[in-house]
């Protein structure tokens, strides 16, 4: 590997280094080049003082790589960039800060804002009737709460019976009709996860339909994507059923009030158990054919995999093969006039990996 900026010594942590050394240069690079389905990929690797555990995107006015927030394992909080044309990363005094969860919401809930018929939505009451921990703890939530534009609350309970098992919702227009549909991740103590669509009707909030449950307790399944991948003009739900056992990749569409799958494919994972990181995704254009296409790992997380279902049938289309297994959400960063965002993930091995 080829130093082209300043280091500092991997011994010292990784908070302590960033007082000391604000503004200096981390990165050591590493490239391969990759021949994926219809395009080449560039797959560069940065080693770290310290593992990347989380990645988020600045809500300031960066762009491109400098967008990038990482938090590491020992508590650092480093920025994205470029020095020399590299990808390189500089120390951060502070991190990544998100405004305080609502009172009664999950320890970790985010809170989800959206621009239509729901101003916010964020899971709450928190409950430990769920002895799983998938996310990291056995805290689930008994209730989602939703402001509508208006600033009006109104929350739905579970029954003693289920839990959210998921950290955030998703708002989403399913149906076309200019509102957005609620999406979270439901299990039953007696029969795993399911995926339930929740709407804000004028008579309150109430669930519209489910997938059926994995059918066992302490099966779990995590969202990959909400986009129209088949270019019908209706958004799909992408979810992967097991990530840890098995990896089975679905599509489903949203018609007349029922959820319906679309197609299914195997040899996925976008989820390391006990982790907080749930979106190991991303969603784009990848092959250049004007649909939106899903990347995510493979089961053993070790490669990208891009997923069509233009046509209705599910085709992986390119794989690249990484130095390292996922751990990390899939971050896409997009530069104006690309013909497709760059990809950066944070792997097991130290390394931040970025595909370009």
């Amino acid at each position: 590997m080829v130093l082209n900026c300043t280091s500092m010594a991997g011994s010292m942590s990784d908070r302590f280094a960033a007082v000391l050394s604000l503004g200096f240069l981390f990165s050591s690079i590493f490239s391969i080049t990759v021949h994926a389905g219809q395009g080449v990929w560039k797959v560069e690797t940065l080693k770290l003082p310290s593992p990347a555990i989380r990645l988020f995107t600045s809500e300031k006015n960066e762009v491109g790589l400098g967008r990038i927030r990482i938090k590491t394992r020992n508590g650092g909080w480093f920025a994205l960039g470029k020095c020399a044309g590299k990808p390189c990363v500089t120390a951060l005094e502070t991190g990544y800060r998100r405004p305080a969860p609502p009172s009664q919401a999950l320890p970790d809930a985010e809170v989800i804002t959206g621009k239509q018929n729901i101003r916010a939505a964020w899971l709450a009451g928190p409950t430990r009737r769920y002895a799983h921990g998938v996310l990291g703890d056995a805290i689930e939530a008994e209730r989602v709460v939703v402001e509508d534009s208006n600033g009006k609350r109104q929350s739905l309970f579970l029954p003693k019976t289920a839990v959210f098992e998921d950290r955030f919702v998703r708002l989403a227009d399913l149906d076309g009709d200019g509102t957005d549909e609620i999406i979270v991740v439901k299990s039953y103590l007696s029969k795993g996860a399911a995926l339930a669509v929740f709407e804000l009707a004028p008579d309150g909030l109430k669930i519209v339909d489910e997938t059926p449950a994995i059918g066992r307790a302490h099966r779990w399944l995590n969202p990959a994507g909400i986009a129209d991948y088949d270019g019908d003009e209706r958004n799909e739900i992408a979810i992967v059923v097991t990530p840890h056992i098995g990896g089975r990749l679905e599509f489903w569409g949203f018609r007349d009030g029922k959820l319906i799958r679309k197609a299914h494919l195997n040899g996925f994972s976008n989820h390391v158990v006990g982790s907080r990181v749930q979106q190991m995704s991303a969603s784009a254009d990848f092959n250049g054919d004007g649909v939106t296409d899903l990347v995510l790992p493979s089961h053993d997380r070790k490669a990208i995999r891009f997923i069509s279902l233009v046509g209705g049938t599910a085709r992986a289309f390119a794989l690249v093969k990484l130095p390292g297994a996922v751990v990390t959400e899939i971050q896409p960063v997009h530069f104006p006039g690309a013909r497709r965002p760059h990809l950066v993930m944070g792997l097991d091995t130290g390394q931040l990996a970025i595909m370009r």
